[in-house]
């Protein structure tokens, strides 16, 4: 019979012994021993070493394992999404211009197409990885860490598998068939073929993971925002539901999140803070619930988030090429909301220098802390998300009053002058979603907001240069939507059924 649909996993290399280590963590083990001398065996010799590896999971977030310096981690796979939407423009640099045009969607030889499936694969595998080591060495432990690394690294897991299936898959569709194909949800440490799980088993095994971690982080404090909380946990949730159109439910793991990370000490940006480039978020406000901390002492070279999506950088690609909102995106804001700080409509504002390009409606949201390093904190999940998906859910959920006491404590912090509209259904989730579209903008969520909406995309009558990002509309369902499993897989896919 034939295996078919069956595909590796082409993150190889990933292995802890070595690849995981090296972040620059200060503690006796990582000064004592060289970080490509360490086996599997010392890992899991010790619930500590077993979190040291956990954290190098987490600082293999913000690094370069890819083809590509544009896709230094999860923030370059963040710049991918946002180039291949229509909130986000610019012209003339080339870096992620395949993106904007979408022309390695449907490449499967393209790094950037493959990209995403490594790289998420990676994280799957070293989760895995130190999974396997619990269960075989501390698998009687009482010791509260050891909950804690099982439930950080079921964390890890589920996220990588969903943001997998939203790239290469038919999105999920509430109340409807969704036996289509997805990918394959691996649970062992193991890289040999495997086939496709369907997009219901895959979202159905990412909620299992989710519940199970949310058991075992239920009394964790995290050492640092660097790792996961029981509050990012159910942010995690929040979003797996509100992809899945169970608002009801997603609206419920929200306000868990958002009164969690509360009561330790996260809030709403203050109006007074936003303009503090989000290369200092964790430190000038409290808006992190999970986030990655760069010293200013960490070289991140050119594969940091900030060397593309900054407007002060000295690279090629922010001096020829800063990013700017869609007009029409930009026009969405009332007079009076201070976000309109984070763009420059005119293009005149002050730049670095003057070889710097200038264009109407350039981004000021993102400042690197220097522009001869690229360095800066990376915020993977904030609260003020948390306020938009309560909204948004509890909207389409026919929560209306809910709806609108979470996204009215979330605009009073964004626009000194709001008042409620008094709109409600469809206006109502129109409104919320326009502030989704605005707070979260170069984030990372228009693309798949789009698509578990079923929505068009749309960059016409606006500042898009047709010939620079290749075409202005896409209808759901057209070529480009779900990318193309790598050739990579499917050329081993192809040996395994001719030996079958």
């Amino acid at each position: 019979m034939k295996n078919i649909k069956a595909f590796r996993q082409i993150a190889m290399g990933a292995l802890l012994a070595g690849s995981l280590f090296g972040t620059g963590c200060s503690s006796d083990y990582m000064d004592t021993v060289p970080t490509e001398d360490v086996s599997s065996i010392t890992i899991s010799e010790s619930l500590e070493n077993l979190y040291l590896a956990l954290n190098g999971i987490h600082r293999k977030m913000v690094s370069q394992d890819l083809g590509s310096q544009g896709m230094g981690g999860e923030p370059g796979l963040v710049i991918c999404r946002e180039a291949s939407g229509d909130d986000l423009t610019w012209d003339t640099q080339s870096w992620h211009q395949a993106l904007l045009n979408w022309s390695i969607n449907t490449n499967p030889t393209s790094t950037y197409n493959s990209g995403p499936w490594e790289q998420y694969y990676k994280f799957i595998l070293n989760a895995n990885n130190i999974l396997d080591m619990l269960a075989t060495g501390h698998a009687d432990s009482e010791d509260p860490l050891a909950a804690h690394i099982k439930g950080e690294c079921l964390v890890i897991r589920a996220w990588s598998h969903f943001q997998l299936v939203q790239y290469y898959a038919n999105p999920y569709r509430n109340g409807q068939d969704n036996s289509q194909p997805g990918v394959p949800y691996r649970v062992e440490p193991k890289t040999e073929a495997m086939a496709r799980n369907t997009v219901e088993e895959v979202y159905a095994k990412i909620n299992t993971d989710l519940d199970e971690a949310l058991t075992l982080l239920k009394d964790y404090e995290p050492a640092d925002i660097n790792h996961y909380s029981l509050a990012s946990t159910y942010g995690i949730k929040a979003r797996v539901l509100l992809t899945q159109q169970k608002y009801a439910e997603a609206a419920t793991a929200a306000v868990e999140a958002i009164n969690l990370a509360k009561a330790d000490g996260c809030e709403i940006m203050k109006q007074a803070d936003l303009m503090n480039g989000f290369a200092n978020l964790t430190s000038k406000t409290k808006e992190a619930m999970y986030a990655a901390i760069t010293q200013n002492d960490q070289t991140v070279y050119f594969y940091s988030f900030y060397a593309y999506m900054s407007w002060n950088f000295n690279s090629s690609s922010v001096r020829t090429g800063i990013k700017c909102i869609s007009q029409s995106t930009y026009d969405l804001m009332s007079p009076t909301d201070l976000r309109r700080q984070w763009w420059d409509p005119t293009g005149k504002a002050e730049v670095p220098a003057t070889s710097y390009n200038q264009r109407p409606y350039q981004n000021r949201k993102f400042t690197a802390r220097s522009t001869a390093d690229a360095v800066g904190d990376y915020t993977f999940m904030r609260i003020s998300e948390m306020y938009l998906i309560a909204a948004e859910a509890f909207a389409r959920s026919n929560q209306e009053p809910k709806a609108k006491e979470y996204l009215g404590a979330l605009v009073a912090e964004r626009d000194p002058e709001y008042k409620d509209q008094g709109n409600t259904g469809a206006k109502l989730i129109e409104e919320i979603m326009t502030h989704r579209r605005i707070e979260l903008w170069g984030e990372g969520f228009r693309w798949f907001d789009l698509k578990r909406l079923n929505l068009p995309l749309k960059r016409t009558g606006s500042n898009f240069d047709a010939t620079f990002c290749g075409f202005l509309e896409k209808q759901p369902g057209e070529e480009g939507w779900i990318f193309e499993i790598p050739k990579k897989e499917t050329d081993f896919n192809d040996l395994m059924e001719k030996n079958y």
